[in-house]
């Protein structure tokens, strides 16, 4: 089938016009020939315009739909971004405590005199770490496990040392803690493993 676009069917409709006004001034003696060839253009003007009214109908549901998705589109950008900081504010609120637990404990050690212990200054950082340890529990961030055998999905091996304690691809020692998200790595265990 043969696209029609609204220029065209504009052209064949002036055509159907023109050849009516003809027909119209050769009317001779044959009157019902002519109605009849009257009757067929003004039948093809009518279908004519129903073909140009769906086409405009079609083109306004068109760009209704089209608008419709934009928005959409554009409403989902903005929900996924307030999720984002929802999630992000989420987790910052439950880590600025320590960061206050922190700051109490660096004053209370410059307060400390050189003749005083120090314990409870080490006991208030330890305290600071235990709330920090509960607060990854309730976030479901796990410390990854260094005591076995090391793992490229679990670990990255920075250096390779010599063990006699230690098979060949074992941990020997952690250097800095790796941990998951969910089940996911979030960050890997930095470790040195037996040659």
């Amino acid at each position: 089938m043969k696209n029609v676009n609204s220029d065209d069917l504009k052209d064949v409709v002036e055509e159907v016009e023109i050849e009516s006004s003809d027909s119209e001034l050769e009317l001779d003696g044959n009157a019902s020939d002519d109605s009849s060839t009257l009757n067929v253009s003004f039948e093809k003007n009518e279908e004519i315009s129903d073909v140009e009214e769906k086409n405009l109908d079609f083109k306004l549901k068109f760009m209704q739909i089209a608008a419709d998705f934009s928005n959409y589109k554009r409403r989902i950008d903005a929900e996924r971004a307030d999720w984002g900081y929802l999630a992000q504010s989420d987790v910052v609120l439950k880590i600025l405590p320590f960061s206050d637990d922190l700051v109490r404990a660096i004053e209370a050690g410059d307060k400390l005199s050189d003749g005083e212990s120090k314990s409870a200054w080490i006991d208030g950082f330890k305290l600071v770490q235990k709330n920090l340890n509960k607060t990854f529990e309730d976030l479901d961030i796990k410390e990854i496990d260094s005591s076995l055998k090391f793992d490229p999905e679990y670990h990255e091996a920075l250096i390779q040392v010599e063990s006699k304690k230690h098979k060949s691809g074992e941990i020997v020692d952690v250097i800095q803690k790796g941990y998951t998200f969910r089940g996911k790595v979030l960050k890997h265990a930095k470790v040195s493993v037996a040659k």
